[in-house]
């Protein structure tokens, strides 16, 4: 056998077809397939990322639940604003008891919200320390909702442990009738 010219260039092709092969198939389909691989995963990460989210939504509806119940529970201790007397008059009741002496009050102006409205009462009670300090704790444990934003206390100098307490106490009521309260009278001051 002879191995010539033409043989050799057979050889040759024979051989280039292989390499041509890989660089003109192989390797563009080996990166779409890296591509398609790549494109995959992150459509599978966003998937993992709704599924997350889907069950995230699903824990929201109970914690919306549990939102309502507490708002509920947090307006059945808002009385309405004809009981704010009422309230008044058991933190009176409540100074007594411990043996204090209301001397004033005097409400400032309504502050409306836009589910409750606020009434601060600036009171002045004189009485013992210890009779102060179990007035607070007992306030503590009202049901209605207060708040003490600001409290002074002054020692009397005619008698001993007795303090004068002039403190501001913020009731909260329904605010249904946020344009009645608004058009109540503003502040007024009765004195004991």
């Amino acid at each position: 056998m002879r191995f010539g010219t033409r043989e050799m260039l057979f050889l040759v092709l024979l051989l280039a077809m292989p390499v041509a092969a890989y660089f003109f198939v192989f390797q563009p389909r080996n990166a779409q397939i890296a591509e398609a691989r790549q494109e995959i995963a992150q459509k599978q990460e966003k998937l993992r990322q709704l599924e997350e989210h889907t069950r995230d939504m699903e824990d929201l509806g109970a914690q919306i639940d549990r939102l309502e119940q507490a708002i509920a529970l947090f307006e059945q201790k808002l009385p309405a604003q004809q009981e704010v007397e009422v309230i008044l008059k058991e933190v009176w009741e409540l100074a007594a008891r411990h043996g204090l002496t209301p001397k004033s009050v005097r409400t400032d102006k309504i502050v409306a919200a836009a589910q409750y409205a606020e009434l601060p009462i600036e009171l002045v009670i004189v009485g013992d320390f210890d009779g102060f300090y179990s007035f607070l704790l007992d306030m503590e444990k009202l049901q209605r909702i207060t708040r003490m934003p600001q409290m002074k206390l002054q020692k009397l100098k005619d008698a001993e442990g007795a303090v004068q307490a002039n403190l501001v106490l913020s009731i909260f009521f329904e605010g249904a009738d946020r344009q009645q309260a608004a058009s109540a009278p503003t502040s007024g001051d009765r004195h004991l």
